[in-house]
């Protein structure tokens, strides 16, 4: 990815290195843009001047900067929302930027926001980020621009993000699933925790919802005679969703029966319906929860792998 930008802004990769200096709009008046044009960079052979919120920047004038930056070694990002960028595309090359859906080029456009900011991230870090961050790269820059703020260790790894509120949404549902293919009644108090820990019921929901379309992918493979393997592949290219993510769901979705995949959908989808109605987001919520453990109570041996099943039942008193 990070070729890929150095192409973008017409810097070749085969030429060396190009340093990155990230400064605010509020700290670069026009003037001192322009002197560190002139400038020639410390590291390096070429240097990216990349500007945050550019649109605060004093006196800023876009098509200066552009004519400057055509005879210098550096490059000048501009960085700014939506509606100062599209007047500055009518005078410079402007770019609307979304993290890819692809998961191998966000986790590269992810490391590099991080590179950005001077931090490196752990392997922990990623699938976190990726799970959390999908849309814009505007909120996780934030993120990265609060941490590089707070000083101390440059390593962002799984346990400084959980001091932010970033969780890995697969980690959550998946200890949330688990407790539903097993039977195991903890799975209320895992709901009940999820919930009071800040996570709104639109939120959960909508990860419930992304995990059911996924079931309904690899139970679809597999119904077409697909191996364990290939549905895996098909859940991880369809779904966007990295390998082993991919194998526990074709996993769970082999123990699931069309009818309870269906009806677990129908159950969310009217959830949702119930709270955008104005019904309490608490007797909803204790609904949904009994009858999703309803679905995926243990109702007998799958064959003779002696793999329990998830089975449709009518929803109970728990």
């Amino acid at each position: 990815m990070r070729r890929h930008l150095l192409t973008l802004l017409e810097i070749d990769p085969e030429e060396g290195s190009a340093a990155i200096d990230t400064r605010t709009g509020e700290e670069m008046a026009q003037f001192k843009i322009l002197a560190r044009i002139r400038e020639r960079p410390i590291f390096g052979q070429r240097r990216i001047l990349w500007i945050t919120r550019a649109d605060q920047a004093p006196e800023i004038d876009p098509v200066e900067i552009q004519e400057k930056n055509g005879k210098s070694v550096t490059t000048v990002v501009l960085e700014a929302p939506e509606k100062p960028v599209a007047t500055w595309s009518k005078q410079i090359p402007a770019y609307s930027l979304a993290l890819p859906s692809r998961p191998s080029d966000r986790e590269a456009w992810i490391r590099f926001l991080a590179e950005k900011h001077h931090l490196a991230l752990d392997r922990g870090a990623i699938e976190p980020l990726m799970t959390t961050f999908e849309g814009s790269p505007g909120p996780v820059d934030r993120l990265f621009s609060d941490l590089s703020n707070e000083g101390g260790a440059r390593k962002v790894t799984e346990e400084v993000l959980e001091k932010h509120g970033v969780v890995s949404h697969y980690k959550t549902v998946f200890d949330l699933l688990r407790g539903l293919e097993n039977g195991d009644k903890k799975f209320f108090r895992e709901w009940a925790r999820f919930l009071e820990g800040g996570q709104s019921p639109f939120g959960l929901i909508s990860l419930l919802h992304r995990q059911w379309k996924l079931y309904r992918i690899a139970k679809n493979a597999l119904a077409e005679g697909r191996g364990q393997k290939e549905a895996e592949q098909t859940v991880a290219n369809l779904g966007g969703v990295p390998p082993f993510v991919a194998g526990s769901i074709a996993r769970s979705a082999g123990k699931m029966s069309r009818e309870s995949i269906r009806k677990g959908a129908d159950a969310l989808w009217e959830a949702d319906l119930l709270l955008k109605s104005g019904v309490s987001s608490t007797l909803v919520m204790d609904r949904l929860a009994a009858t999703l453990y309803a679905l995926g109570e243990p109702g007998g041996r799958g064959g003779e792998t002696g793999k329990k099943k998830f089975v449709a039942q009518p929803s109970r008193k728990v």
